[in-house]
């Protein structure tokens, strides 16, 4: 069997019964394995589970990013994780990912284009009462450094040290990256999508083409119960090196027994350049307000803003860069577009209202405006004045197809004054096992 043609059958083995037969692991049926913890090495393997999810994404963009040009890419794909049993607090995982492009139009999309198959989860986890650590390659969600991949192929994995003490809402965290792997690739690197990004330049004028040792974080966050209310609190500090110190702080305000439970929240973000500054000066200021309201027990309303300072004499006119998030995600900004990055779109406001609801109990959808007054002159004019309406849906299948979901996003942005709309289409279908 070739090299190709054993990656193709390992990302598509759970599609039948075959499959089932020649890669299932032998995992143990004793009741001792239902257990959150074993209590012998042995069954430590033996009681291992296999999870993953098998994936189809179907992408379709018209005057694709303003550029003129449209782009279709359909890839089919997933991952494979083995994780053993929990002995001593001590967890093991290993897996595989890949992606395998099944159609492409004139011009296809970068993250669906490529073949790829390699490791993909790979893990030592220690867990005791309230404290975790992880090393080794993992998801994160961390503010600008998250896993944005869950409407993916492939997941999108970190490698480093997490250790974090706490829930949700009580915690202390601090973290170390090595290196990062998206979504589009199969190996880990020093790179960042800041490099991946061919029309962006470093400080010289240069292709920027830097790579970095990484990026450490630290933060904590505390909710206080004030009776009938609630105040939530996270602050972060983030060193990517030899690019930018970056601070988060966000506070959100609760009356969850009031009329349409409203939330309150702001935001603050600051970015300045660190070490050797590969992207020159960096001096990045943000502040945001949200305000989430439930009309209904089923309807949530949010309406989000963000200012991002202008400052002429620093990246992008007082942008913030992003390392892992650049042309990516939006990730904490409460005034976000879906298909483009608030951060990546220059200093200005922006704003964001979004309904959304489930339907019954397998349906869930919703809709969301935005606008972006903002100024990326020189470096991508077209980025201003531009509004984005978007309407997507989930639906969960139950039954005998449990684990089965499929996801569609569809929506247009759209300049002042340019009659040419950007149109774009992500239809997604999974199997989560």
């Amino acid at each position: 069997m070739s090299h190709s043609v054993f990656k193709k059958v390992v990302m598509f083995c759970g599609l039948g019964t075959l499959c089932g037969s020649v890669f299932a692991l032998p995992l143990s049926t004793d009741e001792s394995c239902k257990a959150s913890a074993v209590g012998e090495l042995s069954q430590m393997f033996s009681c291992g589970t296999v999870e993953g999810s098998l994936r189809l994404n179907s992408f379709s963009l018209n005057n694709a990013y303003f550029s003129g040009s449209s782009q279709d890419t359909t890839t089919a794909g997933g991952y494979l994780t083995y994780k053993t049993a929990r002995y001593n607090g001590l967890q093991l995982a290993l897996g595989v990912e890949g992606q395998y492009r099944l159609a492409e139009g004139a011009n296809n999309i970068a993250e669906l284009s490529d073949d790829t198959f390699g490791i993909g989860e790979a893990y030592l986890n220690w867990t005791q009462d309230k404290f975790s650590v992880t090393i080794g390659n993992q998801k994160l969600n961390l503010p600008f450094t998250g896993d944005y991949s869950y409407y993916r192929v492939q997941p999108w994995l970190y490698q480093g040290i997490d250790m974090k003490y706490g829930d949700a809402d009580n915690f202390v965290r601090a973290t170390k990256i090595t290196k990062y792997k998206n979504y589009g690739d199969d190996n880990f690197n020093k790179g960042s999508r800041l490099k991946d990004d061919a029309f962006l330049y470093d400080n010289n004028g240069n292709k920027y083409d830097s790579e970095t040792d990484g990026m450490i974080a630290f933060g904590v966050g505390k909710k206080f119960d004030l009776n009938d209310k609630y105040l939530k609190a996270q602050v972060w500090a983030e060193q990517y090196q030899d690019l930018l110190n970056l601070y988060y702080a966000e506070f959100n305000f609760g009356m969850p027994n009031l009329t349409w439970k409203p939330e309150f929240s702001v935001q603050g973000i600051y970015g300045e350049d660190t070490g050797d500054a590969y992207l020159g000066k960096v001096d990045s200021t943000s502040i945001g307000a949200q305000v989430v309201l439930k009309p209904t027990d089923k309807l949530t309303w949010k309406l989000g803003y963000d200012h991002v300072f202008k400052q002429k004499d620093a990246w992008h006119n007082g942008s913030l860069p992003t390392p892992y998030a650049h042309n990516t995600s939006s990730d904490p900004y409460f005034a976000q577009p879906f298909f483009t990055s608030t951060q990546d779109l220059g200093a200005g406001d922006f704003v964001k209202t979004e309904l959304s609801r489930p339907f019954g109990e397998n349906f869930f959808g919703g809709t969301k405006i935005s606008y972006a007054k903002a100024d990326n002159t020189p470096y991508a004019p077209n980025n201003s004045n531009m509004y984005e309406v978007m309407f997507y849906g989930f639906y969960n299948f139950t039954g005998a197809l449990k684990g089965l979901s499929i996801a569609e996003f569809v929506g247009a942005q759209k300049h002042e004054g340019d009659a040419n709309a950007f149109l774009q289409n992500r239809l997604a279908l999974s199997y989560n096992f």
